[in-house]
């Protein structure tokens, strides 16, 4: 059994429950340990409904009392997993359900927001004395430490999300789309072999003096980029396992002077906020108001989106989904700990002039904190 299984099997026996089966989701991409297979993300909130959840599954993972876990597979999907470490079964999907009945040996199963309705379904015709639970969380706790393998790779599509982003930002042009710029984020990643994207990407553009530039939201996918453009990028991609999540500004012309100094604000206060992350000390809670406190005193406090113990907070944790428990919230008392990587994103409005934003992805150290993103800080006006 590998580490990590072993930990998964710590957590899964503190809940009780007779056996774990998880299909298409984190959940069955961390267990399984398999980075090449090609599973569902929640890209959404979390909380909210899957598509998922209403699928049938072509690939799910079990796990039983003893820690063995068993991965059923429909035939072309079967050389992703590694047989010396799980038992697999290949089969056709029409007959999942009696190979379940070999598979499944217990009276009380967790299962995974993925396929839901699927595994109520077809566990009770397996059996009408099983009772299935939630167990979508069960391996929140340990997966919020990356280890080395994990963290690497993290590192590696952070790196790679910096590439994609400049090269976009580079190939930009007057007259150009927000469509189109963000088909360049999409092409990147293709030409590049990478897997999928973590989310929908946003170039969101906003133009200074216009009703565009009145509200945060919405953006406008055929709006066309002409001096006194503001960009807020929000990317993301997933590969072999784990999700990036980037966020910056650049500005297409010359920035009125308040908007330029914002935005230098914006970065110290991210800057100051990860200089003072302390690993066993720091409370998520704390983290915005490191944010607050450094954009207070350069003067462009009364811009952030997001005021002191107002409303959400500052970010969420990411790996093997795009957004994972636990959220940055003001009120949260969790310490941040070595191996933890989250993201954090403050962001600015000024009215009439358009929606700046940073986000980074942050991993906590032993001794501190390092943003794994590295795009130029002091890249703004393009």
């Amino acid at each position: 059994m590998t580490d990590r299984r072993k930990r998964c099997f710590d957590e899964f026996k503190k809940t009780g429950l007779d056996g774990l089966l998880f299909a298409a989701g984190a959940n069955f991409q961390y267990l399984s340990e398999c980075t090449s297979y090609f599973w569902q993300r929640n890209c959404m909130n979390l909380g909210a409904p899957v598509a998922g959840s209403h699928i049938f599954p072509e690939c799910m993972i079990y796990m039983n009392r003893e820690g063995k876990t068993t991965i059923l597979t429909i035939p072309s999907k079967k050389d992703h997993f590694d047989t010396t470490e799980h038992d697999v079964v290949v089969s056709y999907m029409d007959q999942f359900e009696d190979e379940l009945r070999h598979i499944v040996d217990g009276k009380k199963i967790g299962i995974g927001r993925d396929c839901e309705e699927w595994f109520v379904t077809t566990l009770r015709e397996v059996d009408p004395e099983i009772e299935t639970a939630s167990a979508e969380t069960v391996f929140d706790d340990i997966r919020r430490i990356k280890d080395e393998k994990e963290i690497a790779q993290m590192r590696k599509l952070a790196e790679f999300t910096d590439d994609a982003v400049m090269y976009v930002v580079r190939h930009m042009y007057e007259g150009m789309t927000m469509f189109e710029c963000e088909r360049g984020i999409i092409d990147y990643g293709l030409s590049h072999g990478i897997q999928d994207l973590s989310f929908p990407p946003t170039c969101g553009f906003k133009t200074r003096n216009t009703e565009n530039a009145q509200n945060i939201e919405p953006f406008e996918p055929e709006r066309k980029l002409v001096p006194g453009t503001m960009v807020a990028f929000d990317i993301g991609y997933m590969d072999q396992g784990y999700c990036s999540d980037w966020g910056r500004t650049v500005y297409w012309g010359k920035a009125p002077e308040l908007v330029k100094n914002g935005y230098a604000a914006l970065q110290a206060a991210q800057c100051y906020m990860i200089s003072q992350i302390k690993p066993g000390v720091t409370r998520y809670g704390d983290l915005y108001n490191y944010i607050c406190d450094k954009a207070e005193e350069l003067g462009f406090y009364d811009y952030l989106r997001f005021k002191r113990e107002g409303r959400g907070g500052n970010g969420h944790h990411i790996g093997t989904d795009v957004h994972e428990v636990p959220w940055m919230t003001f009120d949260s008392d969790l310490i941040l700990q070595p191996g933890m990587i989250f993201c954090s994103e403050p962001k600015m409005f000024f009215p009439n002039e358009g929606y700046m934003r940073v986000e980074d992805m942050v991993l906590v150290t032993e001794t501190g904190a390092e943003s794994l993103t590295k795009f130029p800080r002091d890249l703004f006006e393009i």
